[in-house]
């Protein structure tokens, strides 16, 4: 598939969505070959998505980060709060993986494309996930990692497998075969040691 069929099949799935977020990568996801998964994002940009989007390029990450790191820092603190970083936690953890992953192309995704600061603020409508398995079926990565119990549920009941935490596996899932690894939510638990390895562990994946 060329990029210019990606964006029209792509513009076609995310038609009934507002403000959707369904990938973040540098460039052409057509060349990635890593997926990182959660269940959704939890920060909804003023920008569009198509807003940092080329016809001959694809996404721009270091555009939409500028973006992100902005709208983050304009964003009202919570009651109680009086400072932010930043980067949230996820946020900075995943640029660390992908960092100890290159050369190897990652695709940030998520198993449902609305944002909301909490899944579950998701709404049954919400819960839909098309644009995961269109990425999915179109891409075809080599590996996909996804972070939490919810999504690991989901994934076990959407695709009829059988998850062990902090096992790399191959499955068939929709006819694309692909490794997976499954692990705690990146948001708690992970020093940037452990996301370093993460990424080294999920490139070696690609080189062997």
């Amino acid at each position: 598939m060329k990029l210019a069929e990606f964006e029209q099949n792509l513009h076609k799935k995310l038609k009934n969505y507002e403000k959707p977020r369904p990938l973040i990568c540098e460039g052409n996801p057509l060349n990635c070959e890593i997926f990182i998964v959660g269940i959704n994002a939890a920060t909804e940009m003023n920008k569009d998505f198509w807003s940092f989007w080329t016809k001959e390029k694809g996404f721009s990450k270091s555009e939409w980060f500028e973006s992100y790191i902005l709208e983050r820092k304009l964003k009202p603190l919570k009651p109680g709060k009086t400072r932010r970083n930043k980067l949230s936690s996820t946020r900075q953890r995943i640029e660390w993986i992908i960092e100890s992953a290159n050369p190897i192309k990652t695709l940030e995704t998520n198993l449902f494309v609305k944002a909301t600061p909490t899944a579950d603020e998701l709404t049954n409508k919400d819960r839909e996930s098309s644009v995961f398995e269109f990425l999915l079926k179109t891409i075809k990565p080599k590996i996909i990692f996804i972070h939490g119990n919810e999504v690991i549920e989901y994934f076990q009941k959407l695709y009829g497998i059988k998850i062990v935490k902090n096992k790399i596996e191959n499955f068939e899932i929709l006819g694309t075969k692909t490794n997976l690894l499954a692990m705690n939510h990146l948001s708690r638990g992970w020093s940037k040691q452990k996301s370093i390895e993460l990424g080294k562990q999920l490139k070696s994946e690609i080189n062997n």
